[in-house]
Protein backbone atom coordinates (compact mmCIF):
# COMPACT_ATOMS: atom_id res chain seq x y z
CA UNK A 1 0.00 0.00 0.00
CA UNK A 2 2.97 2.23 1.14
CA UNK A 3 4.35 1.53 -2.31
CA UNK A 4 1.38 2.47 -4.74
CA UNK A 5 0.41 5.51 -2.22
CA UNK A 6 4.45 6.29 -3.42
CA UNK A 7 3.45 5.87 -7.35
CA UNK A 8 0.59 8.04 -6.81
CA UNK A 9 2.34 10.87 -5.19
CA UNK A 10 5.04 10.66 -7.60
CA UNK A 11 2.20 10.71 -10.91
CA UNK A 12 0.59 13.85 -9.10
CA UNK A 13 3.83 15.48 -9.05
CA UNK A 14 4.75 14.91 -12.50
CA UNK A 15 1.22 16.31 -13.43
CA UNK A 16 2.03 19.03 -11.47
CA UNK A 17 5.21 19.47 -13.22
CA UNK A 18 3.86 19.06 -16.36
CA UNK A 19 1.04 21.97 -16.43
CA UNK A 20 0.89 25.56 -17.01
CA UNK A 21 -0.18 28.62 -15.61
CA UNK A 22 -2.69 30.57 -17.23
CA UNK A 23 -3.06 34.46 -15.65
CA UNK A 24 -5.61 36.76 -17.38
CA UNK A 25 -5.64 40.20 -16.94
CA UNK A 26 -7.84 43.24 -18.38
CA UNK A 27 -5.64 45.75 -20.10
CA UNK A 28 -6.48 49.31 -21.11
CA UNK A 29 -4.58 51.59 -23.06
CA UNK A 30 -5.04 55.39 -23.06
CA UNK A 31 -8.38 56.11 -24.71
CA UNK A 32 -9.24 52.22 -25.65
CA UNK A 33 -11.35 49.76 -24.69
CA UNK A 34 -10.11 47.01 -22.50
CA UNK A 35 -9.20 43.89 -24.25
CA UNK A 36 -7.78 40.37 -22.47
CA UNK A 37 -3.90 39.29 -21.59
CA UNK A 38 -3.34 35.72 -21.14
CA UNK A 39 -0.33 34.87 -19.95
CA UNK A 40 0.64 31.42 -20.21
CA UNK A 41 3.74 29.56 -18.04
CA UNK A 42 5.39 26.73 -17.88
CA UNK A 43 8.53 25.34 -16.50
CA UNK A 44 10.18 26.65 -19.91
CA UNK A 45 8.31 28.93 -21.37
CA UNK A 46 6.00 32.39 -21.11
CA UNK A 47 3.65 33.02 -23.33
CA UNK A 48 1.54 36.41 -23.79
CA UNK A 49 -1.06 36.47 -26.42
CA UNK A 50 -4.66 37.98 -26.52
CA UNK A 51 -6.12 34.79 -25.07
CA UNK A 52 -6.83 33.16 -28.60
CA UNK A 53 -4.49 29.79 -29.47
CA UNK A 54 -4.48 30.83 -32.76
CA UNK A 55 -3.66 34.64 -32.28
CA UNK A 56 -0.57 36.83 -32.57
CA UNK A 57 1.83 36.26 -29.46
CA UNK A 58 5.13 36.84 -27.73
CA UNK A 59 7.32 33.74 -26.76
CA UNK A 60 9.79 34.05 -23.62
CA UNK A 61 12.14 31.12 -23.34
CA UNK A 62 12.92 31.14 -19.82
CA UNK A 63 16.08 29.38 -19.84
CA UNK A 64 17.88 31.20 -23.35
CA UNK A 65 16.27 35.13 -22.06
CA UNK A 66 14.80 35.13 -25.80
CA UNK A 67 11.87 37.26 -26.41
CA UNK A 68 9.82 36.66 -29.77
CA UNK A 69 7.17 38.69 -31.37
CA UNK A 70 4.95 36.59 -33.69
CA UNK A 71 3.18 38.19 -36.27
CA UNK A 72 0.87 35.81 -37.97
CA UNK A 73 -0.15 38.30 -40.80
CA UNK A 74 2.50 39.66 -41.72
CA UNK A 75 4.49 36.24 -41.31
CA UNK A 76 6.82 37.83 -39.45
CA UNK A 77 8.91 36.66 -35.96
CA UNK A 78 10.21 39.80 -33.95
CA UNK A 79 13.48 38.71 -32.33
CA UNK A 80 14.16 41.02 -29.37
CA UNK A 81 17.90 41.95 -28.73
CA UNK A 82 19.00 39.21 -25.98
CA UNK A 83 21.81 41.17 -24.24
CA UNK A 84 22.34 42.63 -20.42
CA UNK A 85 21.94 45.96 -19.82
CA UNK A 86 25.17 48.55 -19.75
CA UNK A 87 26.70 49.22 -16.62
CA UNK A 88 25.79 53.43 -17.16
CA UNK A 89 22.73 55.14 -18.17
CA UNK A 90 22.05 57.76 -20.94
CA UNK A 91 20.13 59.98 -18.59
CA UNK A 92 20.48 59.86 -15.04
CA UNK A 93 17.07 60.75 -12.76
CA UNK A 94 16.58 60.92 -9.09
CA UNK A 95 14.27 58.03 -7.99
CA UNK A 96 12.07 57.76 -5.68
CA UNK A 97 9.57 54.61 -4.21
CA UNK A 98 6.35 55.18 -2.11
CA UNK A 99 5.09 52.02 -0.27
CA UNK A 100 1.27 51.56 1.39
CA UNK A 101 -0.68 48.78 2.93
CA UNK A 102 -3.76 48.15 1.29
CA UNK A 103 -5.03 45.27 2.60
CA UNK A 104 -3.52 42.35 4.61
CA UNK A 105 -1.10 40.74 2.00
CA UNK A 106 -1.20 43.60 -0.69
CA UNK A 107 1.00 46.89 -0.75
CA UNK A 108 0.98 49.80 -3.44
CA UNK A 109 4.12 50.55 -4.53
CA UNK A 110 4.79 54.22 -6.41
CA UNK A 111 7.61 54.85 -8.15
CA UNK A 112 8.57 58.28 -9.27
CA UNK A 113 11.28 59.46 -11.88
CA UNK A 114 12.38 63.08 -10.65
CA UNK A 115 9.17 63.94 -8.81
CA UNK A 116 6.57 62.31 -11.33
CA UNK A 117 4.96 59.34 -11.16
CA UNK A 118 5.80 56.46 -13.34
CA UNK A 119 3.75 53.68 -11.81
CA UNK A 120 1.45 52.18 -8.78
CA UNK A 121 0.96 49.43 -8.61
CA UNK A 122 -0.89 46.98 -6.13
CA UNK A 123 0.99 43.60 -5.58
CA UNK A 124 -0.53 40.78 -3.72
CA UNK A 125 2.44 39.15 -1.26
CA UNK A 126 2.75 35.12 -1.70
CA UNK A 127 0.15 35.06 -4.53
CA UNK A 128 1.48 32.54 -6.85
CA UNK A 129 5.17 33.01 -6.76
CA UNK A 130 6.25 30.83 -9.80
CA UNK A 131 4.56 33.47 -11.90
CA UNK A 132 6.33 36.37 -10.15
CA UNK A 133 9.84 34.76 -11.07
CA UNK A 134 8.53 34.50 -14.37
CA UNK A 135 7.51 37.73 -15.22
CA UNK A 136 10.63 39.43 -13.58
CA UNK A 137 12.47 36.85 -15.95
CA UNK A 138 10.66 38.21 -18.98
CA UNK A 139 11.14 42.11 -18.20
CA UNK A 140 14.81 41.49 -17.21
CA UNK A 141 15.09 39.59 -20.85
CA UNK A 142 13.30 42.64 -22.39
CA UNK A 143 15.11 45.73 -20.89
CA UNK A 144 17.69 46.05 -23.09
CA UNK A 145 15.59 45.98 -26.17
CA UNK A 146 12.87 48.91 -24.17
CA UNK A 147 16.65 50.71 -23.92
CA UNK A 148 16.93 50.53 -27.47
CA UNK A 149 13.40 52.07 -27.74
CA UNK A 150 14.53 55.07 -25.65
CA UNK A 151 17.35 55.76 -27.74
CA UNK A 152 16.05 55.70 -31.00
CA UNK A 153 13.23 58.09 -29.33
CA UNK A 154 13.80 61.88 -30.39
CA UNK A 155 15.32 63.68 -27.59
CA UNK A 156 12.41 66.14 -27.06
CA UNK A 157 9.92 63.52 -26.79
CA UNK A 158 12.18 61.45 -23.92
CA UNK A 159 10.98 61.26 -20.36
CA UNK A 160 12.91 59.79 -17.54
CA UNK A 161 9.89 57.35 -16.51
CA UNK A 162 10.95 55.94 -20.00
CA UNK A 163 13.77 54.22 -18.53
CA UNK A 164 12.59 54.11 -14.76
CA UNK A 165 9.24 52.14 -15.70
CA UNK A 166 10.59 50.07 -19.05
CA UNK A 167 13.96 49.60 -17.89
CA UNK A 168 15.83 49.82 -15.16
CA UNK A 169 13.19 50.01 -12.20
CA UNK A 170 10.61 47.52 -14.12
CA UNK A 171 10.51 44.62 -11.94
CA UNK A 172 10.15 46.82 -8.82
CA UNK A 173 6.95 45.68 -7.31
CA UNK A 174 7.32 42.19 -8.69
CA UNK A 175 9.74 42.19 -5.49
CA UNK A 176 6.93 42.71 -3.66
CA UNK A 177 4.59 39.96 -5.21
CA UNK A 178 2.07 39.29 -7.75
CA UNK A 179 0.36 42.80 -9.69
CA UNK A 180 -3.13 42.49 -9.18
CA UNK A 181 -3.73 46.65 -9.99
CA UNK A 182 -1.19 48.76 -12.49
CA UNK A 183 -1.62 51.95 -13.78
CA UNK A 184 1.67 53.87 -15.24
CA UNK A 185 2.13 57.24 -16.37
CA UNK A 186 1.04 56.64 -19.83
CA UNK A 187 -2.07 56.20 -18.79
CA UNK A 188 -2.02 52.12 -19.28
CA UNK A 189 -4.63 50.23 -16.68
CA UNK A 190 -3.74 46.28 -15.36
CA UNK A 191 -6.14 44.57 -13.53
CA UNK A 192 -5.71 41.17 -12.47
CA UNK A 193 -9.07 39.10 -13.52
CA UNK A 194 -7.42 35.63 -12.32
CA UNK A 195 -5.25 32.34 -13.00
CA UNK A 196 -5.67 28.41 -13.34
CA UNK A 197 -3.43 25.43 -13.60
CA UNK A 198 -4.07 24.11 -17.20
CA UNK A 199 -3.07 20.92 -18.76
CA UNK A 200 0.27 21.08 -20.53
CA UNK A 201 -0.24 22.35 -24.91
CA UNK A 202 3.50 22.39 -25.72
CA UNK A 203 1.92 23.52 -29.20
CA UNK A 204 1.71 26.88 -28.01
CA UNK A 205 5.04 27.43 -26.82
CA UNK A 206 6.62 26.39 -30.59
CA UNK A 207 7.72 29.23 -32.75
CA UNK A 208 5.94 28.80 -36.67
CA UNK A 209 8.45 27.85 -39.43
CA UNK A 210 8.91 29.44 -42.78
CA UNK A 211 8.35 33.25 -41.12
CA UNK A 212 10.99 35.76 -41.70
CA UNK A 213 13.56 37.07 -38.88
CA UNK A 214 13.65 40.14 -38.16
CA UNK A 215 14.82 42.78 -35.07
CA UNK A 216 14.48 46.24 -33.75
CA UNK A 217 16.90 48.74 -34.57
CA UNK A 218 19.59 49.13 -32.52
CA UNK A 219 19.68 52.79 -30.91
CA UNK A 220 22.04 54.94 -30.83
CA UNK A 221 25.19 53.37 -28.61
CA UNK A 222 27.56 56.44 -28.57
CA UNK A 223 25.35 58.75 -26.53
CA UNK A 224 26.56 60.18 -23.11
CA UNK A 225 26.00 58.16 -19.74
CA UNK A 226 26.07 58.25 -16.43
CA UNK A 227 26.20 56.83 -13.18
CA UNK A 228 22.67 56.04 -11.48
CA UNK A 229 21.66 58.06 -8.84
CA UNK A 230 20.65 56.12 -4.91
CA UNK A 231 17.16 55.41 -4.60
CA UNK A 232 15.00 57.37 -2.14
CA UNK A 233 12.36 54.89 -0.58
CA UNK A 234 9.74 56.15 1.75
Amino acid sequence: MRHIAGVLLLMSLNAQAAGMLELRYLDQDAGTEPYLTRILISDRFMRLDGGKDSGDFVLFDRKSRQVVNVLHDQKILMRMHNRPLPRTRPQDYKLDEKTTPVKKGALRIQVYADGKLCSETVSAKGLQPGAVRALSEYKSALAYTQLQTYLNTPADLRQPCDLAHHVWEGGRALSYGLPIEERDYEGRVRQFSGSAMKRLNPALFKLPRGYVTMQPPEGDQTAPSVQPSPVQTK
